[in-house]
């Protein structure tokens, strides 16, 4: 039995309330939810969370098809309960576990459709596909929302033709591909510099089969730029220390931690003995042992700190406390950017252009061509107070005018899912944003 819900129609006076199926996969927004769905402990994936959260608070039902390895037999959050948890465990690893998820995913998908008469099926990233392929062929409406697809950069770059970027994509990114061909509602992919747009143009998808919207992220900005005394030092991450940076964001091949590390590298070459800490989780091994043999090579492993996973709220700490954030990714439109720069962080940041629209270097943050330029640069600022004060204001004010809020950018999400849900004219949402 469905329970009253508060979700309004702006153009008539009717009440819906919605049940609503996520498909899942561990992650840290997902430990968050289970775990309590306080804001202060949010350690990762926020484009997950929110609109989940804001979802909950209005009162719908979501019930969570969770793909996880993982102990999840309690939960303790204060609108999702255990009830809503329904686990699958993997029994493979490899190609039989490439196998069967999305057999096992479509399998319980059917059943649970059946039994309990969603209005509506999210799938949260590619490896849903079948899920949200299972409940279209059921004629209940689905989406899917992608974070990312960083990892057909490839396909984005060499562009092969006919048949040939079929087969290409095919073999190395199965899931992403296929989750883009089938029918459903829509497809919500994240603005964050990884070309979402161009690699549905590059494949030549057809997007009458599904709605095909390109947001980018948001962020929480404080109401006020918090308060720094870029004077004090010794106590870091409490207190600010001009000889510490910070690079936040898990250990992976497109984060590039390697290239945070060879700054730190560069910067002890010129004879200052700066700390680096890095705060994320690992999920690239490959990474990590990039970035140690950078260390290596430059004998720093003294001065170089990896924190792992943090609250999101000990991470902002990280970046408002120390001289600068690095940013170094493959592509930076990421939601650490936001982050980062709504604290008044010093944005420190190579020079790939998928910014451009928010940064003006040397005014809001500073922008490099060569790990030596960055450390010379580092160096340089260090001692600049008049400077580092300029670039924390500006990278504020930056957030404060041109950033998406959590409210306006999730709030959206949240109230695209409930229209399409209940079958409302969805044509006045924005495609990009």
């Amino acid at each position: 039995m469905k329970t009253q819900t508060l979700v309004q129609f702006s153009d008539e006076k009717r009440w819906v309330i919605m049940k609503i199926l996520y498909i899942a996969f561990d992650n840290p927004a997902v430990e968050t939810i289970l775990g309590g769905m306080r804001d202060e402990t949010l350690s990762g994936l926020p484009a997950f969370y929110y609109p989940l959260k804001m979802l909950l608070e209005q009162g719908h039902t979501v019930d969570m098809l969770l793909w996880s390895s993982l102990d999840h037999s309690v939960v303790e959050s204060k609108y999702f309960k255990k009830e809503n948890l329904i686990q699958i465990k993997p029994k493979h690893d490899g190609i039989l576990g490439m196998l069967e998820l999305p057999l096992r995913l479509s399998r319980e998908t059917r059943k649970l459709l059946k039994a309990r008469h969603y209005d509506f099926v999210y799938g949260m990233a590619e490896g849903s596909h079948m899920a949200v392929r299972t409940a279209a062929k059921m004629d209940v409406p689905c989406a899917l929302r992608q974070f990312g697809t960083q990892e057909m950069a490839n396909v984005l770059e060499t562009k092969p033709k006919g048949i040939c970027r079929w087969l290409k994509a095919l073999k190395d990114y199965t899931y992403i591909t296929l989750s883009m061909i089938s029918r459903k509602s829509f497809i919500l992919a994240t603005n964050d510099g990884s070309r979402a747009d161009e690699l549905y143009d590059i494949l030549g998808i057809k997007k009458k089969k599904f709605d095909f919207y390109f947001w980018r992220s948001a962020v929480m900005i404080p109401k006020e730029q918090p308060e720094v005394n870029i004077e004090a030092h010794g106590n870091y991450p409490e207190e600010y220390d001009p000889l510490c940076l910070s690079m936040v964001g898990r250990i992976a091949d497109v984060k590039r931690q390697d290239r945070a590390a060879k700054i730190l590298g560069e910067v002890h070459k010129l004879g200052v003995k700066m700390h680096l800490y890095f705060i994320g989780y690992v999920s690239s091994n490959e990474m990590l042992t990039a970035t140690n043999k950078v260390i290596d090579e430059y004998g720093i492993s003294d001065y170089v700190h990896f924190v792992g996973g943090q609250p999101q709220a000990v991470c902002r700490k990280y970046a408002r406390n120390s001289l600068a954030t690095l940013l170094v990714s493959e592509w930076n439109r990421v939601n650490i950017f936001y982050e980062v720069m709504g604290e008044g962080s010093v944005v420190v940041t190579n020079n790939n252009h998928s910014i451009d629209e928010f940064i003006d270097n040397d005014e809001n943050c500073i922008v490099y061509d060569t790990e030596a330029e960055a450390a010379e640069r580092l160096i340089a600022l260090m001692n600049d107070k008049p400077k580092i004060e300029k670039l924390r204001r500006n990278a504020y004010k930056t957030a404060t005018e041109k950033f998406l809020t959590i409210e306006r950018r999730f709030g959206m999400e949240a109230q695209l899912v409930i229209d399409t849900a209940a079958g409302k004219d969805t044509l006045n949402y924005p495609k990009t944003i």
